[in-house]
């Protein structure tokens, strides 16, 4: 699940798009199928989303009982699901927390010397890393991982620290003991090492990409309402071709090479962790992720 701002007409404030698998084995795809034109991101909001989609499944005889949803740290989507489908899983697209990251970079007036100097770079890396590590283990991961990292990143830490990890300070006992509020992202949230056990996508870049192409397909930025209409039919006249092609039996378009290339040395990486440290395992999977 995801939202779209940039071309939605000025009445609304996104297009929000549910996306899930079509298909199985070979020939499954990840498609869009649903868009709500959206007037907010209220959590009220995403629960009437979720309730009309409750009833239309009841009136259409669709079971609709997901047991995961990957997400973008939308909180209120997340709260409203977590209320709506009683049971499910939330988690967050490592993409997201990529870009969270990136942002935080510029915000510190990083952004050039992460792009010049590969041992910032890298070591910055090793903290988005964390999220290859088992959820119940990455406080520990990150304690490990925080000294290493380089002093004038000390602020990008803190704030992955309070924000993903541990919560913030909120006062210190006379025992040396620490009373932290609880993360806004716990780590429960955005491991995927659960998901990479299961081969579910740890990712949402297959809707960033459908965002991409749709935001080049309409062309402009906030059209008219008749317009998007338009062109959400003309969409999804492509995706009921998409559908046909997975029930007669299509595979998929294949991967690009690089990106084959970088999933398997991953997967190798993954698979290779109880023989590694935890410093070497976050620098091998750091080394295969961008920001």
């Amino acid at each position: 699940m995801d939202g779209t701002f940039k071309t939605v007409p000025r009445i609304f404030y996104q297009l929000y798009t549910i996306h899930g698998p079509v298909g199985a084995e070979e020939n499954s795809r990840i498609l869009p199928l649903v868009y709500v034109l959206m007037s907010g991101k209220s959590k009220e909001l995403y629960q009437v989303l979720f309730q009309n989609l409750i009833e239309f499944a009841e009136e259409n005889n669709i079971s609709l009982t997901p047991s995961k949803i990957l997400t973008d740290f939308e909180i209120a989507a997340i709260n409203a699901s977590n209320e709506e489908f009683p049971g499910v899983i939330n988690k967050g697209c490592l993409f997201h927390l990529g870009q969270s990251g990136w942002r935080k970079i510029q915000e510190c007036g990083l952004a050039v010397q992460y792009g010049s100097d590969e041992h910032l770079s890298l070591m910055l890396r090793h903290l988005f890393a964390l999220a290859f590590v088992p959820s119940s283990e990455i406080p520990i991961a990150f304690d490990t991982l925080k000294s290493s990292i380089p002093p004038e990143a000390n602020e990008i830490v803190q704030w992955f620290e309070e924000n993903y990890v541990l919560g913030k300070v909120r006062r210190q006992l006379q025992d040396g003991n620490i009373i932290r509020t609880p993360p806004l992202f716990p780590p429960q949230l955005w491991s995927v090492h659960d998901s990479m056990e299961s081969g579910i996508p740890r990712t949402q870049n297959f809707i960033e990409a459908w965002h991409n192409r749709w935001s080049n397909l309409v062309g402009n930025s906030h059209v008219g309402v008749y317009t998007i209409i338009k062109e959400l039919q003309k969409e999804q006249q492509k995706v009921e071709l998409q559908i046909e092609n997975i029930l007669r039996g299509a595979q998929r378009p294949k991967q690009k090479n690089a990106i084959i290339d970088r999933e398997n040395r991953i997967t190798t990486i993954f698979n290779d962790r109880v023989n590694r440290t935890v410093m070497d395992y976050l620098r091998g999977i750091a080394h295969n992720i961008s920001l």
